[in-house]
């Protein structure tokens, strides 16, 4: 393990520029538990339309 970890980075050195439109945002108050509690699969439909 060591002589992987002295061998350099494992990690890819070449960025990837990715590009995705934002479609829904929202402030919550930091440590909110309710944030994550389900997949985006289980979002009921217009989810990220409401006001």
């Amino acid at each position: 393990m060591a002589a992987l970890r002295h061998a350099g980075p494992t990690y890819p050195v070449q960025v990837v520029d990715e590009f995705a439109e934002i479609t829904f945002a929202e402030h919550l108050r930091e440590g909110d538990e309710s944030v994550i509690t389900c997949s985006p699969a289980d979002l009921p439909p217009g989810y990220a339309r409401r006001n």
